[in-house]
């Protein structure tokens, strides 16, 4: 079974359409949120990281 491809001008590639997409700048609550999102994940990992250390010690050996 031969699959036909369609002319090369007739598709442009993925690197033309991406270059064809006007940059938009963030609006500022999707800074707010990204920031959020970054600081909440850093302060759990802190929470797990106590519990961790707190309620399962290392026993020595």
């Amino acid at each position: 079974m031969v699959e036909s491809q369609p002319p090369t001008g007739a598709n442009p590639s993925l690197a033309e359409e991406l270059a064809a997409i006007p940059y938009e700048p963030l609006l500022p609550v999707e800074k707010w949120l990204i920031a959020t999102s970054l600081v909440l994940g850093v302060v759990l990992l802190g929470v797990l990281s106590w519990v961790n250390t707190t309620f399962f010690p290392i026993a020595p050996k």
